[in-house]
């Protein structure tokens, strides 16, 4: 494992460097700020998802610069039926290069701070970094991105992926239809983190004289595993200073997560005890399809 992450983090410096040399300015384009606002249905990572529903409002704003440098500030307010509050809050930064006519990428990192009471999978995750590769083929485009995460313990993720775009309009009043295919491969410690939470958070709501909790959640199996398959069709209207998006996705979830959690309760009156059960939940035993949904709209100025 140790010698993946020496692998990833070479690759990011390399195309890192590489970029710089090729990187060339389009004196065609200007730096622009971007002001966002999304809704997404669900909150779904790789196939998974809490067996509450996590819908998310998200309002973002960012600034693009000619060169290709950009950063996005943005939070995410939960609007389900049982709890209202903003969950997330999240900052990226990014360089975005063309190699080639055919060839771009991207380099990248965030930094995510989620509510202490979230539901979401991802929740565990306090940012990464990562790269991103694209090759257009003609009739197929092939995606490739590799990411470090931190949780508390880091996480190696991939995502292969292929695409066809199909345009219509012109520039300033262009639609796009991009049917887009994809797998999600990642090791598993940010399960573990959610796993933890999620027991924690059912303890205090299930144990009146609870003073705290310590969980130790372990995946029975690990390493790099395939998580899902992805389906999806992006659409997007594009205008001078406007435009539109709507993600229709289909997952399919493969390999069920099974996990062994080890609980430490601390009660009020001095006690304390440990407690280890199967902390597989019924979502992951009975592992189903997901369809959810993203729908956006951003001004440009």
């Amino acid at each position: 494992m140790r010698n993946t992450y020496h692998i990833l983090a070479i690759s990011i410096c390399f195309f890192s460097c590489i970029s710089a040399i090729h990187a060339q300015t389009d004196s065609s384009k200007a730096s622009y700020f971007k002001a966002s606002a999304s809704y997404l249905s669900n909150s779904v990572y790789n196939g998974r998802k809490d067996s509450l529903i996590t819908p998310y409002l998200t309002p973002s704003i960012s600034y693009y610069n000619k060169n290709g440098f950009y950063v996005t500030g943005s939070l995410s307010y939960l609007p389900s039926a049982t709890e209202s509050r903003i969950d997330l809050f999240m900052l990226d930064l990014g360089y975005d290069f063309d190699l080639t006519e055919n060839l771009s990428g991207s380099v990248y990192a965030n930094k995510s701070a989620y509510n202490e009471n979230s539901t979401a999978i991802k929740s565990d995750i306090k940012g990464g970094i990562g790269t991103s590769l694209s090759y257009d083929f003609g009739l197929v485009q092939l995606n490739m991105s590799s990411e470090v995460l931190f949780a508390q313990k880091a996480d190696i993720a991939l995502n292969v992926g292929l695409a066809h775009a199909f345009y219509a309009g012109e520039e300033g009043n262009k639609y796009s239809f991009t049917p887009t295919i994809a797998a999600s491969m990642s090791t598993l410690h940010f399960y573990e983190g959610y796993t933890n939470r999620k027991v924690g958070k059912n303890a205090k709501k299930t144990i009146p004289n609870l003073l705290s909790t310590s969980s130790t959640t372990t995946v029975n199996n690990s390493k790099f595993t395939l998580l899902d398959y992805e389906l999806s069709i992006p659409i997007t209207y594009d205008a001078k200073k406007l435009g539109l998006f709507f993600t229709p996705t289909f997952a399919i979830p493969k390999n069920p997560i099974y996990t062994t959690t080890t609980t430490l309760y601390k009660l009020r009156n001095g006690t304390s005890y440990s407690q280890s059960l199967n902390s597989t939940p019924q979502t992951e035993i009975n592992i189903e399809n997901t369809f959810y949904a993203e729908l956006g709209i951003y001004f440009k100025f």
